[in-house]
């Protein structure tokens, strides 16, 4: 009983650590209110995501040295109280970017890997499926924020008192949710050789830099929607209503997605899966400027951008767990997660620098479906499991 009351704990924080792919809910607020440009909205965007999978690695070696439960705490504790300070900021640039960028940032990156390294100790034989499910509530975060998001602005409230609600929130419910999270009683014979884990070796892995090539344009690829895409429904001159809605279409196929792509891992080979996921990845970006002309259209994007991202945040961490074992699941995938905050820092900012400039996300999208493509062929040839097994 214990282990499910763990799971829904997890699900419970990851539904209030998953706020900023919501973001894309606020950038015309910001625009309109306060002066921010695409690209500066993006690089507030960009930031955290670099920030949060550096705080990532740190995170899952504080989880392994003194616990999920005091981990998480530390970080619900940084991230809800950064939100609320965020809401005090009055649309300073600089001041958003600190708060937001950085210190919710750190916040969501001490906590992320405690709930997911904690539900795959407790059930090893249904990795895949309880990752969905755990990263499933960082997406599902969206749906609700962009919801009521998009409420409270259409009813003329502030951007800024909206980030005060969101931090007062999840200060509270991260904060609880950490209590009930801890490993199996088996974690303690294990957790000295956990702590051992010799980045440097992983980084001479072959396999790793394999995983890798998959994961970067993956990410860049669904970073750049996620964050771009409200101005993007907006400069196909959709109405408001319509790109609001996006984000939450979007976040609803992301959640939905990494559920979907936890079935797939499970009944289909690693490799395989994620060798499909980025097929379509590159399929979907490079028919965005030719195909995304009308309502329609925009919403079948949305709804497959964000299925697509979902496969980054489930497949590979099921791959590593497979490959590398579950005592150095949170270590190895901190790494590889690494080349998810560089995705996040170079994608959106360089999309919405494109946009200021020409006018048009074209150039952006041919860019990084191109690179996705490229990506199915390094993956194929350097990610040899099987090899390095024998």
């Amino acid at each position: 009983m214990k282990k499910y009351v763990i799971l829904i704990a997890s699900l419970l924080m990851m539904l209030s650590l998953g706020i900023y792919l919501a973001w894309s809910t606020f950038v015309p607020a910001l625009k309109q209110g306060y002066g921010f440009s695409i690209a500066q909205t993006q690089t507030v965007f960009g930031t955290y995501v670099l920030v949060v999978t550096v705080f990532m690695l740190l995170g899952s070696q504080l989880s392994a040295r003194i616990g999920p439960r005091i981990t998480s705490f530390i970080g619900g504790i940084i991230f809800g109280t950064s939100y609320i300070l965020a809401g005090y900021s009055n649309g300073s640039y600089p001041s958003l970017l600190v708060l937001i960028g950085i210190f919710v940032a750190v916040g969501a990156g001490l906590c992320y890997m405690s709930p997911v390294s904690c539900v795959t100790k407790w059930f090893p034989r249904y990795r895949s499926m309880v990752i969905g499910i755990v990263v499933a509530g960082y997406g599902a975060s969206a749906i609700i924020v962009s919801r009521i998001g998009e409420y409270l602005l259409a009813r003329q409230t502030d951007v800024l008192t909206i980030f005060k609600y969101l931090g007062i929130c999840s200060l509270l419910v991260v904060t609880t949710t950490s209590l009930f999270l801890q490993n199996p009683p088996a974690e303690k014979s294990t957790e000295t050789g956990k702590i051992n884990v010799k980045i440097t070796a992983i980084l001479k892995d072959r396999n790793f830099w394999g995983l890798f090539c998959g994961f970067f344009p993956g990410s860049c690829v669904g970073l750049m929607s996620i964050g771009n895409i409200k101005p993007l429904g907006l400069s196909l001159d959709l109405n408001l209503l319509v790109a609001g809605a996006a984000v939450t279409v979007i976040a609803v196929f992301n959640t939905l997605g990494r559920v979907g792509w936890g079935l797939i891992g499970s009944v289909i080979d690693g490799k395989k899966a994620i060798i499909i996921s980025l097929l379509s990845t590159s399929i979907v970006c490079l028919a965005v400027p030719f195909a995304v002309t009308g309502n329609i259209t925009f919403q079948i994007f949305a709804v497959l951008a964000g299925f697509n991202y979902a496969a980054c945040l489930v497949l590979y961490a099921a791959e590593i767990a497979r490959f590398y074992g579950t005592e150095r699941m949170g270590v190895i995938y901190s790494i590889l997660m690494l080349s998810n905050g560089l995705a996040g820092f170079i994608a959106p900012p360089l999309a919405g620098k494109i946009f200021d400039t020409m006018g048009t996300y074209t150039p952006a999208f041919l860019i990084f479906g191109l690179m996705a493509f490229i990506s199915i062929f390094l993956f194929n040839f350097i990610y040899q499991p099987v090899q390095a097994n024998k």
